[in-house]
């Protein structure tokens, strides 16, 4: 009963900290979207800096956090409501132009696209478990985000 207390007590936390309170429900239209980091991660960044710097990491631009962590990035499944809008908001790429940039990384680097993840169950593990993970989810997927995790950025597609 205190484990299930505590994990409603951190959804309530979450969707009050985004900003969240009834706006889904009443703008069904409406995606807003997360970009979560291990909570280890002593990363401050808020809205042009965050968003540039999680691009350069996502495209492995940059390899290291500005604090020297090294940098997990995790993706969606293709094609998936969270990858879209992140490749569109945050990237601010085309889904053409993010394979055309994988396919020069690999060519030119050696590098891989970042893992694509679809259960935000074993995402949330993922970016718990390396202090430099990363990944985008839905806010109301990010309501049941473990304590391992915490936001970084947010943004409506």
């Amino acid at each position: 009963m205190k484990r299930l207390s505590s994990q409603i007590l951190r959804s309530l936390s979450l969707v009050a900290a985004l900003g969240l309170g009834g706006t889904m429900a009443t703008k069904g239209w409406a995606a807003d979207y997360v970009v979560l980091i291990n909570k280890a991660n002593p990363t401050e960044l808020s809205g042009d800096a965050a968003v540039d710097t999680i691009r350069q990491l996502y495209l492995k631009e940059l390899s290291n956090w500005p604090n020297g962590l090294h940098a997990d990035p995790f993706a969606r499944e293709g094609g998936s409501p969270a990858q879209t809008a992140f490749i569109n908001n945050v990237l601010k790429m085309s889904p053409t132009a993010v394979t055309d940039h994988w396919t020069r990384v690999k060519q030119t680097k050696g590098e891989t696209p970042p893992r694509e993840v679809g259960s935000e169950r074993i995402l949330f593990r993922l970016i718990g478990k390396f202090e430099g993970g990363f990944a985008v989810v839905s806010a109301e997927e990010a309501a049941s985000a473990p304590d391992t995790v915490k936001v970084l950025l947010t943004f409506s597609d």
